[in-house]
């Protein structure tokens, strides 16, 4: 990430505090197997330039952007990494999943620390114009004898609950055994774009090309690899102010559904990380805004 993109994020997405919270009496949703997180904006013209600038970070690896400037990079990633059609109706501009993709991909290398393992760009398909399936995000840490796949999702929507309703409702697709091979087949036939050469992922990618017959989900067992499931909630904040609109979410969570066992045979961790917004439809219609006046880079 360049470093005036970083600082960016840094001064605007700001950690408020974990979940459970004792003080105020708001506990962790039933889903999470670790603290949730919860972030505030404290400048939402400045979010809008971090989701701008942050199309690039999103749509290439890091080895891209010594062959390109950043201009021209911006403007293929509108052409054949991200779902950006100009002809499309505002309503259909407004459902973009680019939106909270974006800044997924920012607070997981920020605050977490993490190595991207392929841009999500890479798998979106000009043809079809549709939203990239699979995770939202393809990143990992490494280290010593362990491996963690953050592999993660994200939703930006008015109502939380709707976007819980879309998270939650294929939850157990999402951590399976069938759809970790299937996105693990996605990378596999990407493995030429890796960001992270000689990593313990792609060896096992490697060995998987050579060898399609053995088990991949046995390798990664084998492999101490672990997956890391962050969901980011980019939702509406209450008039109510900002405790009460994250203190509803695992009371909403909590009315709503119940915890299912998963068909996953590795190591996982879920948690959510919370951030309400003032004004969302405001946020996403100032970036097709700057999109539209090809506003100057960062």
């Amino acid at each position: 990430m360049r470093k005036s993109l970083y600082n960016l994020v840094k001064n605007t997405i700001i950690y408020r505090y974990d979940l459970p919270n004792l003080a105020q009496a708001i506990p962790k949703t039933l889903f999470s197997t670790e603290n949730d997180k919860c972030y505030s904006i404290v400048d939402e013209q400045a979010l809008i330039e971090i989701i701008y600038n942050s199309i690039i970070d999103y749509s290439f690896n890091e080895f891209d952007f010594t062959q390109r400037d950043l201009e021209d990079l911006h403007a293929i990633a509108f052409q054949e990494r991200i779902r950006y059609n100009e002809s499309d109706s505002q309503t259909s501009k407004l459902r973009y999943g680019f939106f909270g993709e974006v800044l997924l991909h920012c607070i997981l290398k920020l605050f977490f620390k993490t190595d991207t393992l392929i841009s999500k760009g890479y798998f979106y398909d000009p043809l079809t114009k549709a939203e990239a399936r699979g995770y939202d995000a393809y990143h990992l840490i490494e280290e010593n004898d362990e491996v963690g796949l953050w592999f993660g999702e994200t939703k930006f929507h008015i109502s939380y609950r709707n976007a819980l309703n879309d998270v939650l409702g294929k939850i157990k697709s999402s951590l399976s055994d069938n759809y970790l091979r299937t996105n693990l087949l996605a990378i596999r036939k990407n493995r030429e774009n890796l960001n992270i050469k000689g990593s313990r992922i792609e060896a096992i990618l490697n060995d998987w090309d050579a060898n399609p017959n053995i088990r991949i989900i046995e390798e990664l067992q084998q492999h101490s690899i672990n997956l890391i499931y962050p969901i980011i909630i980019l939702f509406q904040q209450s008039k109510a102010g900002y405790d009460n609109s994250i203190k509803k979410i695992p009371e909403y969570i909590e009315e709503n559904y119940s915890l299912e066992q998963y068909d996953l045979s590795i190591p996982y961790s879920v948690f959510f990380i919370f951030i309400p917004i003032e004004d969302v439809r405001k946020i996403k219609k100032e970036v097709l805004e700057w999109i539209k006046l090809k506003k100057p880079l960062i």
